[in-house]
């Protein structure tokens, strides 16, 4: 493995916003969301939640996304593989970006939480569970569940990005997950949001604050 600096006591985020929206029929990441966009929201509650540093992953409406991003204080990384790539590919550019960024002075994240654009509707309490129980278990691998079911976001350490990265095509993060399926803790959400993304104009409907 790459000699690294040594880890601080911060969790990082990488947000996927580079998809295609082709369900939706329009970008879903600039959606309006209780009067900001949907990326907006969701980089500002991962940011409540205790995440620092955000790194959002654009392809997609790149610099419109971007547009919707300015003034909030997160580093932006564009997937160019967002087109014939999975979401895997968004998370890997994000991890790379924080790689990358770790010099001195500044050391790497414990870990990182992998999110997703869509999911804006996720309470700042469900994410702040993740984050609590990262920070008490830095080296494991955190996933919020809801009735049994895994959700997001879902909290990666710096320990195995290298192996996030080295996934091939053909793989996906839940190839890693399954070879760590023992070094998995989960945590309790007393949420069902977390198992929910917004994928059709149904769906934007149904999670939308009335």
């Amino acid at each position: 493995m790459t000699d690294r600096p040594a880890p601080t006591r911060r969790i990082a985020a990488v947000v996927a916003a580079a998809g295609r929206s082709t369900r939706m029929g329009a970008p879903k990441q600039l959606l309006p969301w209780q009067g900001a966009t949907v990326v907006g929201t969701v980089v500002d509650n991962l940011r409540q939640a205790g995440a620092d540093p955000v790194v959002v992953v654009i392809g997609h409406e790149a610099e419109a996304v971007a547009a919707a991003l300015a003034g909030k204080p997160v580093q932006i990384v564009a997937n160019p593989a967002y087109r014939t790539g999975e979401m895997l590919a968004s998370h890997q550019a994000g991890l790379r970006r924080l790689i990358d960024a770790a010099t001195p002075p500044q050391a790497l994240p414990l870990g990182a939480l992998l999110a997703l654009g869509d999911q804006p509707h996720i309470p700042v309490d469900a994410i702040r569970s993740v984050v609590e129980q990262a920070l008490a278990t830095p080296q494991r691998i955190v996933i919020p569940s809801y009735n049994m079911r895994r959700g997001h976001p879902i909290y990666l350490p710096a320990a195995l990005w290298d192996e996030a990265l080295a996934l091939g095509a053909d793989e996906t993060l839940r190839t890693l997950l399954n070879r760590h399926a023992g070094d998995i803790r989960y945590v309790d959400s007393q949420t069902s949001a977390v198992l929910h993304d917004i994928d059709t104009p149904d769906d934007y409907a149904a999670l939308k604050p009335r």
